[in-house]
């Protein structure tokens, strides 16, 4: 019995087969089936969307809201510590910089933009949230 185009592409992809290969493999079982598949299933496997910036701060406030006046949720530790970046916001002013950053990891919050190495604010590539 032969496996349906997206088992294959799955069962190729997790085996640790090239992408370029599986694709082809995928394509050349069933080229009108392969033709109707959006191309993101494929994309999603070899992108990332994670937007990973150090901290400059030891002790960075991770807050409930995009302002200073907000409940701290947690201190991050030692200045270089890694933080994930969902999207960003503007709110009250930190040091003339009103972009804050709604980050997914070590958790869920939002940092002050001044407070990361992003090279500038907003970061390239990081959209409003």
């Amino acid at each position: 019995m032969a496996l349906p185009t997206g088992i294959k592409r799955l069962a190729l992809v997790t085996a640790g087969v090239p992408l370029v290969a599986a694709m082809a493999t995928v394509m050349f079982a069933s080229p009108s089936l392969a033709a109707s598949q959006p191309a993101k299933a494929v994309l999603t496997v070899q992108a990332s969307s994670d937007h990973v910036y150090s901290t400059l701060a030891h002790g960075l406030h991770v807050r409930t809201a995009p302002t200073t006046a907000a409940t701290t949720i947690v201190r991050l530790g030692a200045a270089g510590s890694k933080v994930t970046v969902n999207c960003f916001v503007v709110g009250s002013p930190v040091f003339g910089d009103s972009v804050w950053y709604h980050i997914t990891k070590p958790l869920s919050g939002f940092v002050a933009g001044f407070y990361l190495d992003t090279g500038r604010d907003p970061a390239p590539g990081i959209r409003h949230c």
